[in-house]
């Protein structure tokens, strides 16, 4: 569901920009984040729906070792679009009122179902009615973070960090710590969006702190979610 960019294929400008990501991951930024309950896996340029975001960092449950069903394994897209649709739900659904919201054929829907169920994703009433079940059950990244980073042109970062927002907790846009600027500053001061900076060693900067967001806001968290799960189990 999630697939990412050959590095290896990158060229000219976007050389440096790679470099300039390889040096923040060298620093000490992420050392925090492996603690008892949590561990953290770092990937680089996946597609997001949005473009490839520079680098994502998921910040995840060890939960996720002993609760992750292997029946997810074999989830298709409209499944976790129907698992995202009824996240967002406020009540219960029947394939019918689903039918309805979606557009979904109801054998579909029926076929959905089933594999969500067998997946422990969802639970159905007496009503014939579903809902997802609690999202600390079924959903293990406590942290998305992702990173755009950018030499000079602090605009088009800025553009694709916002991008990141509709899926991540915490959007930066990093670039190299001389050539952050008062415009660049009073611009980000304006939005939810972080600024990190590197120096000509191993260490960085948070020149200003991103808002954090909500999640999952939308189908790439969950994707996330799920290829982080199959990852595990290998």
């Amino acid at each position: 569901m999630i697939h990412t960019r050959n590095r290896n294929s990158i060229k000219n400008s976007r050389s440096i920009e790679k470099n300039l990501v390889d040096r923040f991951v060298e620093s000490n930024f992420f050392d925090k984040f492996n603690t008892k309950c949590y561990s953290y896996t770092l990937i680089y340029e996946p597609y997001t729906g949005f473009g490839y975001a520079d680098l994502v960092c998921l910040r995840w449950k060890k939960t996720i070792q002993k609760k992750w069903n292997s029946n997810r394994n074999h989830l298709q897209e409209n499944d976790i679009k129907i698992l995202h649709h009824l996240y967002l739900s406020k009540n219960a659904k029947s394939v019918a009122q689903m039918q309805k919201d979606l557009g979904y054929e109801i054998r579909t829907l029926h076929n959905i179902v089933d594999r969500l169920i067998s997946a422990e994703l969802i639970t159905e009433n007496h009503r014939n009615k579903f809902k997802i079940r609690p999202l600390n059950e079924i959903f293990f990244i406590y942290e998305i973070i992702t990173i755009e980073a950018k030499i000079r042109d602090w605009k088009k970062a800025l553009e694709q960090s916002f991008n990141n927002i509709f899926f991540s907790s915490k959007s930066y846009s990093l670039f190299p710590e001389k050539n952050i600027n008062q415009n660049m500053l009073t611009a980000y001061e304006k939005t939810d969006i972080g600024i990190l900076s590197m120096g000509q060693g191993s260490g960085y900067r948070q020149i200003l702190k991103p808002e954090k967001m909500k999640i999952p806001a939308s189908l790439t968290a969950w994707h996330f979610n799920e290829m982080l799960g199959r990852e595990w189990i290998g």
